[in-house]
């Protein structure tokens, strides 16, 4: 059964409205912890050529143990005034506008829904919006873009729609979907909003803890079983300081996504150069 399918056709649309009442997506998840489903675990590395070379010897007992494999980061702590990027994935900025509203993949978004906080939401207006959907090739583990104490974090229950392009042409997905947000205090890059919308056959995320301090490049949590999606947001303070890399000003206002990898230098604090 295909995403295309899923999203396209009225018959698939059908089907996943049941699925997504019927909570089917759960059966999946179990399987997919099951030691059966290492089987997998091959034609999955061939499908999405994924380089394995950081993961030698690492022994793998289910499909969702060798989802969550890890590596080591610390080749991607940098300069403190070079915003690094939170994780993997294909990058999209955002101007955020005074009607707060973010045209991202084909549906309009207000701040407001997508931290169902209006108070919080007010405190990003003229600032920055980045969007980082995570691919099936990526490493699905997340760290903090700068030295920062991570004040809170709170879950808003939600649907789990795929979060590729498709599915976003159908769906409002980053309002209906299960995410998290986490409040930033960091040090270079003042307040910031750090949102993990997950997806679908993703039941949830793992944090590493979700209060205290993180340095710069330090790990935050993972996502489970399924691409995924990051949404940093800024405020107008860093947007008229930061300059973007020239590799990455195709991605402003969804032009194109953008690769990056997780520690990768996105752009930098013009006062600081």
């Amino acid at each position: 059964m295909s995403i295309e399918f899923l999203y396209r056709r009225k018959a698939g649309r059908l089907l996943l409205r049941i699925i997504q009442k019927t909570g089917m997506f759960r059966l999946g998840a179990w399987f997919l912890h099951t030691k059966l489903s290492r089987l997998m675990i091959r034609r999955y590395i061939r499908k999405n050529k994924i380089d394995m070379k950081p993961f030698k010897e690492q022994r793998y007992d289910s499909f969702a143990d060798f989802f969550s494999r890890k590596k080591d980061m610390s080749s991607c702590v940098i300069r403190p005034e070079t915003l690094i990027s939170p994780c993997d994935g294909l990058l999209t900025v955002y101007p955020v506008t005074d009607k707060m509203i973010l045209p991202m993949k084909g549906s309009h978004y207000r701040l407001k829904d997508l931290v169902r906080d209006k108070k919080l939401a007010e405190k990003f207006k003229g600032g920055l919006c980045l969007v980082i959907r995570l691919q099936a090739s990526d490493y699905h583990h997340f760290c903090c873009f700068d030295d920062a104490e991570l004040m809170m974090t709170r879950p808003i229950p939600g649907q789990l729609h795929s979060v590729q392009p498709i599915a976003c042409d159908y769906f409002p997905v980053y309002r209906l979907n299960r995410r998290w947000w986490s409040l930033l205090d960091t040090i270079h890059f003042s307040r910031a909003v750090q949102i993990e919308v997950g997806a679908m056959m993703v039941g949830g995320v793992s944090f590493v803890k979700e209060q205290g301090w993180f340095e710069r490049g330090e790990e935050m949590g993972s996502f489970e079983l399924a691409g995924s999606t990051i949404i940093l947001l800024l405020d107008s303070s860093v947007r008229d300081r930061l300059e973007l890399d020239a590799s990455f000003r195709t991605a402003l206002e969804g032009r194109e996504e953008v690769p990056v990898k997780m520690g990768e230098a996105i752009g930098v604090l013009k006062d600081e150069i």
